[in-house]
């Protein structure tokens, strides 16, 4: 490539590299670090810069106020010395006095001029006006008998004091000027010292924000580390913080945030194997009966009759776990309505012990209804009755044969109480905190006997908590279990 070809090249990657680099510099400047460092460095050195304003201004009026009060004292000293020494109408004193005069005007940098009552100058410091008339509102204001001082733009200062007589009548004025000089030169070396400061002052402030920063918002580049690996799937991440602070609660909070997700995820990952085993029984099961099927020859009819006999009852039991899991979807909805009614819950158990009668008289199970008052609820009738007709149900199933079931029905002002009894096997401790998971079975192989998917507690307690209840298990194995179901009277939205 030419030096020319070089230097084209050069000139276009420039303003993409400055480009490049305010992109940068503006994505760093969103950062919380340099928002916090521009907060502090914006809080601490702007209100420097309107103290020093408001500082200089305070010290000029200071100075210059200090100034006039000299050369007021000037003048009024003049005006009492013409006085003493009768200055005014004694030529001969007065050349005496003219002297005293200029060594004043000399020493306090002044310019000191006496006029009589006619406003013609008896002397000037500077020897201009001599024997000349001055006049403005100032003299006339002290030829009155009336002070007069003024300070104007240019920092000069005017002092006019009365002179007065010994009977105290006005016979000329003193006029003293004074312009306050090196005060620019003065305040130039302040605003450079006080510049110099604030710049020194606000390095050490921006350094120290700066690692101030870097300290405070470690914790974040932590959480934001482990938020994250947990957004990429890492569910074992952590946040590894200690302390009280607000960061260190918001680790916490994230971190229990991801063990709930992980256990969601590990429920998930349950749910679906468990799914796919349950269907996957029946469907087995029907594969192996319609190849049976068709690879015999000559089969009899009731063979046929036997074999779809049991592929239909396959069937139902893959109806009913659809079935079920659809009710269970339809209850974790978070807006799930309630079709409320008031109802009769002594008539509604009644008619659930007499459906599930048939199969307690085949598995010799009795069962007892003690009710203890007549309630009426507010809820959703349908969704109670097969939340209670599940209790009722599984009592019978895994009872022992010949066993005996017991509901009793109770309430307060407030509850009503159904307890369910049974004197089956019971549960071990281990196995009572799983008893409402979802496919969950205590004894995997007797519920495939009795057709149970693992889904009725877990629609049961759903259920029970949609209606802002609560459901209690105590249970003893070899003695039986024993379910309390609590239900608001009335339903609080």
């Amino acid at each position: 490539m030419t030096a020319d070809g070089l230097t084209k090249k050069k000139a276009i990657q420039l303003p993409i590299k400055l480009v490049r680099g305010a992109r940068r510099l503006l994505f760093g400047l969103r950062t919380l670090r340099w928002r916090l460092f521009l907060s502090y460095l914006v809080v601490s050195i702007i209100p420097m810069f309107i103290l020093w304003g408001n500082i200089v201004n305070i010290l000029e009026d200071h100075l210059m106020e200090e100034r006039a009060q000299e050369m007021r004292f000037l003048s009024n000293q003049t005006a009492h010395l013409a006085t003493d020494t009768d200055y005014m109408s004694n030529p001969i004193i007065r050349d005496i006095i003219n002297r005293e005069m200029f060594a004043s005007s000399r020493s306090h940098q002044a310019r000191i001029i006496v006029v009589d009552t006619m406003a013609m100058v008896l002397f000037d410091s500077l020897m201009v006006y001599g024997g000349n008339t001055v006049a403005g509102p100032g003299i006339m204001q002290a030829l009155e008998g009336v002070q007069h001082s003024t300070v104007n733009d240019g920092r000069l200062i005017t002092e006019i004091a009365p002179i007065f007589d010994n009977e105290n009548i006005v016979v000329g004025a003193v006029i003293v000027t004074h312009r306050v000089a090196g005060l620019d030169a003065l305040f130039s070396e302040i605003n450079r010292l006080t510049i110099g400061f604030i710049a020194l002052l606000g390095f050490a402030v921006a350094v120290f924000v700066m690692l101030i920063a870097q300290w405070l918002l470690r914790p974040m580049r932590h959480i934001l580390y482990a938020t994250k690996e947990i957004s990429r799937g890492h569910l074992e991440e952590r946040v590894n913080l200690s302390g009280k602070d607000e960061f260190s609660q918001l680790g916490l909070a994230i971190n229990n945030m991801t063990d709930k997700l992980a256990r969601v995820e590990t429920a998930r990952q349950e749910f679906v194997s468990n799914v796919s085993h349950e269907l996957k029984t029946p469907l087995s099961s029907i594969k192996v009966l319609s190849e049976s099927l068709i690879h015999q020859e000559n089969v009899e009819g009731e063979v046929y009759k036997e074999f779809l006999t049991d592929i239909t009852s396959e069937v139902d039991r893959m109806t009913d776990i659809v079935n079920e899991l659809l009710t269970l979807v339809r209850l974790d909805e978070v807006e799930l309505p309630l079709n409320l009614s008031n109802f009769s819950l002594n008539k509604m158990l009644e008619e659930v012990i007499k459906r599930l009668k048939p199969l307690a008289n085949q598995r010799e199970i009795s069962i007892d209804f003690a009710e203890l008052r007549q309630v009426n609820i507010e809820a959703d009738e349908m969704k109670i009755s097969l939340a209670l007709s599940n209790l009722v149900e599984n009592a019978i199933k895994y009872n022992n044969p010949g066993g005996h079931v017991k509901i009793l029905l109770d309430a307060d002002h407030k509850n009503v109480f159904v307890t369910v009894a049974d004197t089956g096997t019971g549960i071990n401790e281990e196995n009572q905190a799983k008893i409402f998971t979802r496919f969950f079975r205590v004894d995997k192989g007797r519920d495939r006997e009795t057709g149970g998917t693992g889904l009725g507690l877990s629609i049961t307690h759903k259920t029970i908590l949609l209606h802002k209840g609560s459901i209690k298990l105590t249970s003893k194995e070899e003695e039986g279990s024993t379910f309390v179901v609590r239900i608001p009277l009335h339903h609080r939205s």
